[in-house]
């Protein structure tokens, strides 16, 4: 359990950072948001691609050298998309209200 959010440290460092610099006003709100819009599409990539080689090659019955570490990085980046994920919905919460129907 104690392993599994090890990715997710970093990342979560890492908004808070930058949401700070938000906050402050040293940085825009188009900039923290795109600058985590370009770090969920390259968690998705690497989680989904990976995913999708790994399978192809499973299928295929392909033992490649490759496999362990395909995995790792693509588990990684999956448990990396999970605080991703909670930082997207708290920068779209207005929208992601109007969305869902909360609060009409």
């Amino acid at each position: 359990m104690g392993y599994s959010i090890l990715p997710a440290i970093p990342v979560t460092g890492l908004y808070m950072v930058t949401y700070l610099l938000y906050r402050t006003g040293f940085i825009g709100r188009a900039l923290h948001v795109n600058l985590w819009n370009l770090v969920i599409l390259l968690a998705f990539i690497i989680s989904g691609i990976g995913g999708f080689v790994l399978m192809l090659l499973t299928e295929a019955g392909v033992k490649f050298y490759l496999n362990p570490q395909l995995l790792y990085w693509h588990v990684e980046a999956g448990i990396a998309l999970i605080p991703l994920t909670v930082f997207h919905f708290h920068c779209y919460r207005g929208s992601l209200r109007r969305i869902v129907g909360v609060g009409k």
